[in-house]
């Protein structure tokens, strides 16, 4: 959805991929409710707030509702460091298995798409459907080029 930068902590460092708008209008189309599970270790390390990681989310939602997309239904935030070794920390599909069970969500044809390996896994972990995107990894998990390519999928195969 976005670029990955090193620890976003400002509004201003925010970069779509281009697709990104067009993807998410797709999905909100058939039907799918966009949720965002975050792993924020740079709260963990003290090297920013979890206020700024709230205005990051804001300016997500405004930048949705800009485009003329409703917002993210939620966000799950891990602001713990890898060495916490905490539960909600991404592989760990604790945080998507709090979402599911707060929406009521139906874990058949849901998915946890993300650029890492650990977006993928999590949704496993969790009983969901990993998906993998712009980053090309030798794994089990499903491999689309860009968001855009993986919702003209699931337009095309309901």
């Amino acid at each position: 959805m976005i670029l990955d930068k090193n620890y976003l902590s400002h509004v201003d460092d925010i970069e779509y991929f281009p697709d990104t708008m067009k993807a998410l209008h797709l999905f909100q189309e058939m039907g799918y409710e966009l949720f965002v599970v975050t792993n924020q270790s740079g709260v963990g390390r003290g090297y920013f707030s979890l206020e700024a990681v709230y205005v990051i989310h804001r300016q997500l939602q405004n930048d949705l509702r800009e485009n003329k997309l409703h917002p993210f239904k939620d966000f799950a935030i891990c602001p713990h460091t890898p060495d916490e070794k905490c539960h909600c920390r991404k592989p760990s599909g604790q945080m998507i298995q709090e979402l599911i069970e707060k929406y009521h969500i139906n874990l058949k044809h849901s998915y946890m798409v993300g650029d890492k390996i650990i977006d993928a896994e999590s949704g496993h972990n969790a009983g969901i459907n990993g998906i993998l995107v712009r980053q090309v990894h030798k794994s089990d998990f499903p491999y689309y080029k860009t968001l855009l390519d993986f919702a003209n999928h699931l337009k095309s195969n309901p």
